[in-house]
């Protein structure tokens, strides 16, 4: 969605690579801050983290740019 290489997000996270590896292949022995840290960087990137509901799981969205087409 953002089009970030792992090593990119890993910087803008403040995480190393592998931490990024480890989340994309499930999540084990990762640190919750280190997925807190994560998270954090890709809301300020723009990504919506949206909650599930009785109609729907859970899912991401790209939040609209401010600036006028």
């Amino acid at each position: 969605m953002l089009e970030l290489s792992q090593e990119e997000l890993a910087e803008l996270a403040g995480v190393g690579r592998q931490t990024i590896v480890r989340i994309e292949a499930g999540g084990k022995g990762v640190a919750f801050d280190a997925v807190d840290r994560v998270r954090a960087a890709l809301e300020k990137a723009g990504v919506i983290f949206l909650p599930s509901t009785s109609d729907h799981g859970p899912g991401i969205a790209r939040r609209k740019s401010n600036s006028a087409n």
